[in-house]
């Protein structure tokens, strides 16, 4: 059985999630954010609805920005520092825009994310298939489509594998586990959730819940493991086929921040329709500060699912709410390592 890391990798994921930085502030700067934040400063429903600005994707950027220290919350509203007022405001004394406007071509990052703030949010809960030959489309608009690539869903396990193998052994180590004996582990990838979950606890049985090419490939990881007397699949449409009954805990490890706070309220709900009295609903994210502050790492991984998925991080507050009204009570958090943090709340 793996040990935990000693820095969770915390290097990489920095220079990983840095690529994100000068983009969100090419974007801010065109858009006008800060100067509007500079006149009044305001909450992100204020800013969105001043700007005619996507709430989603601001909600992304405005905690990215702060994060870097270009803004600070107080009593609910973002206001401008010291260093906006002098090197980012058009009109201070030190302010980059010749820099920026001669970046621009180099960072197309930052017209994507223009677009998504600038952009409304299609209307419905359930996500509207996207033709596969689409050359916009994202990896969660292949899974709301319900059919993804064998070579997708190989490329997506890779990903997942090599950033969530050793938080998942942090996740394991969580106690609370110790209590179930099934476990529904709804998109989980490369299976390494499972894996790491059934080899920490020997009387608990996972299945790994996905589309059915991604359990194919999970099927492949969950082998080499030597883990398939204890971890299965089951392969249907999260969102249009019915989940299957008989499990006392279902886990979403980094599924939820790829879509709507909408699309989450109607998996939540399946969940808890799926769960027996007792069972427990665990949510395995990095979380945004209550206040929108940051920290860095979940407000970078915010602006990437809003550049890549339909979602966005969550603070804790947010989904104490939306698992609250799925039905779940006693909801509570703690970390499960340097970046992640394991919300669970359970059926009454």
């Amino acid at each position: 059985m793996l040990q935990s890391p000693g820095s969770w990798g915390l290097g990489i994921w920095e220079a990983h999630f840095s690529r994100f930085w000068f983009p969100t502030l090419l974007a801010a700067d065109e858009l006008g954010i800060l100067p509007s934040l500079a006149d009044e400063p305001g909450t992100v429903d204020d800013l969105s609805e001043r700007l005619s600005l996507n709430p989603r994707a601001l909600g992304a950027v405005l905690p990215m920005l702060a994060s870097l220290g270009y803004l600070v919350t107080r009593g609910g509203r973002y206001h401008i520092t010291d260093d906006a007022r002098d090197f980012l405001l058009p009109g201070g004394p030190f302010y980059w825009g010749g820099l920026f406007e001669s970046q621009r071509r180099d960072y197309p990052m930052a017209e994507r994310l223009k677009q998504r703030l600038t952009t409304a949010d299609p209307k419905g809960a359930i996500p509207e298939p996207v033709e596969r030959s689409n050359p916009n489309q994202s990896s969660s608009d292949s899974w709301a489509s319900g059919d993804i690539s064998l070579e997708s869903a190989r490329s997506s396990a890779r990903y997942m594998q090599s950033v969530s193998a050793a938080v998942a052994i942090g996740l394991a180590k969580d106690r609370g586990f110790a209590s179930s004996r099934r476990l529904l582990d709804i998109g989980g990838g490369s299976g390494c959730f499972s894996i790491a979950l059934a080899q920490r606890h020997p009387n608990l049985r996972c299945t790994v819940l996905d589309l059915p090419t991604a359990c194919q490939v999970a099927l492949e990881y969950v082998k080499a493991a030597g883990m398939n007397e204890r971890v299965d699949t089951i392969a249907l449409d999260m969102f249009r086929q019915a989940w299957p009954d008989g499990y006392d805990a279902i886990l979403f490890s980094n599924v939820l921040h790829d879509w709507r706070f909408e699309t989450c309220a109607v998996l939540l709900r399946r969940a808890f329709e799926a769960l027996p009295s007792g069972g427990t609903i665990n949510v395995h994210e990095l979380l945004l500060d209550d206040d929108g502050s940051g920290p860095r790492f979940a407000a970078s991984l915010s602006v990437m699912m809003v550049l890549g998925q339909q979602g966005q991080q969550f603070t804790f507050k947010q989904l104490e709410s939306i698992l609250g009204e799925a039905g779940f009570v006693d909801v509570e958090f703690h970390a499960t390592s340097e970046l992640h943090s394991l919300v669970r709340g359970h059926k009454p």
